[in-house]
């Protein structure tokens, strides 16, 4: 992606519309005809579901539009302004792209329009070097913001003007959040530091920093060390998911936390096997995935030793049969070879992956170089070359998250 220098409109083509396919393995299994791998185990909180990774058998191929309503393709804006590539959030008409340390947020429209940023980097009031989570708040035309190692919750307006800051109880080295503007309540989770006083895991509070419910972080406390992540993926209405994602081997679980109802409770664990492994987990209205990573391998430099994943796994479980697969998924607005690791770009109900044109034009092009695609394919690929020029800013392939997907 170089520098570009004018607007692009959104993408306008057939096939940004007419994905469709099916799910299924290379003998022609859907998900239906897999085994069981969950069983339900009682747990001092409550039912607990179970992977046995053993017991996953079959792999199936699953093209994303089965999972995406208005499975789409954006173009973001072009001006220099709006130039960014980092992590990407769908929020219904808006979107927001956030590059990393020393870039701020950048708010776009749906069709990939340029806003505004989002604050400012830097030290003062509203001002921050790196954020961890982001809510956009259409209805009271709010922006919430969590920086990294902060004790305030950010507010923004729709302009990227800082407006207030909600206090937090303690420190939050890496925090998730659900604000409930009608109620004036949020919900946290973070990453807790075995160093930080009073710490919960997870709890509600009121805007003025008035702790409504806690849970205590002294039994999922971690050393200080940033390499861990927490996830709140916030993919089902009404529910608050969290994981902490440990960069060791140990038994953890995805958690509901109901702050009403006071519980914070097990949903999902991996039975883990003589052979331990790392894994985290993702929640859909009917799915849960797993992503497993099976094999570590070392690199080493002249300064350090890095570790990093050699082999890994994503396994899809259907909550109501239990019955599940390793799954692989397909662009399938590209076309049926164009796999993707789709676990980390599920989100706050929607789907959002964001790709260099450069890179898009290669896929494309190899894929037209191919015998793969039939007549169809590559007339829809043909079209797509057309329309990508390599000096735009980032594509984004977007879509809304179904409730009662069938796989």
């Amino acid at each position: 992606m170089k520098t570009p220098t004018r607007l692009f409109p959104l993408l306008g083509l057939a096939l940004v519309l007419g994905a469709c396919g099916g799910s299924s393995s290379p003998d022609g299994k859907t998900l239906a005809d897999c085994p069981e791998v969950l069983t339900v185990e009682n747990s001092p909180s409550g039912p607990v579901s179970v992977l046995h990774i053993d017991r996953v058998k079959d792999t199936i191929d699953v093209p994303l539009s089965k999972l995406l309503d208005d499975f789409r393709l954006v173009k973001l804006d072009n001006r220099e302004e709006a130039l960014s590539y980092g992590s990407t959030t769908c929020h219904g008409n808006y979107i927001t792209v956030h590059g990393g340390m020393g870039e701020p947020y950048r708010l776009f429209d749906k069709n990939g329009r340029y806003l505004c940023n989002i604050g400012h980097i830097g030290q003062g009031p509203g001002e921050y070097q790196f954020a961890y989570d982001i809510q956009v708040d259409e209805k009271d035309r709010q922006i919430y913001l969590m920086p990294w190692q902060t004790t305030n919750l950010f507010v923004y307006n729709m302009q990227g003007e800082y407006q207030r800051s909600i206090p937090l109880p303690t420190l939050v080295p890496k925090g998730v959040f659900t604000v409930d503007p009608e109620k004036q309540t949020v919900t946290v989770g973070m990453l807790p530091f075995n160093n930080i006083e009073g710490a919960s895991v997870v709890w509600q509070q009121d805007f003025k920093s008035n702790v409504l419910h806690r849970v205590d972080a002294a039994p999922y406390s971690v050393m200080p060390d940033y390499s861990n992540e927490i996830a709140n993926t916030d993919n089902v209405p009404g529910t608050f998911d969290f994981t902490i994602q440990y960069w060791e081997v140990k038994t953890d679980t995805l958690f509901h936390y109901q702050p009403e109802q006071k519980r914070f409770t097990p949903v999902l664990t991996l039975q883990l096997p003589d052979e331990k492994m790392i894994h985290s987990y993702l929640e859909l209205p009917d799915h849960y995935l797993m992503d497993v990573i099976l094999q570590l391998q070392q690199r080493k430099t002249d300064h350090s030793t890095q570790i990093f994943p050699s082999r890994r796994v994503c396994v899809i479980m259907d909550k109501h049969t239990r019955k599940g697969a390793f799954v692989r998924f397909y662009n399938d607005l590209i076309g049926p070879s164009a796999t993707i690791d789709a676990f980390f770009y599920f989100k706050s109900g929607y789907f959002a992956y964001g790709i260099d044109p450069g890179d898009l034009l290669v896929q494309v092009e190899e894929l037209l170089a191919s015998s793969k695609p039939d007549d169809k394919e590559r007339t829809r690929l043909k079209e797509l070359k057309s329309a990508i020029n390599p000096d735009d800013n980032t594509y984004l392939f977007v879509g809304e998250i179904k409730s009662n997907a069938q796989l």
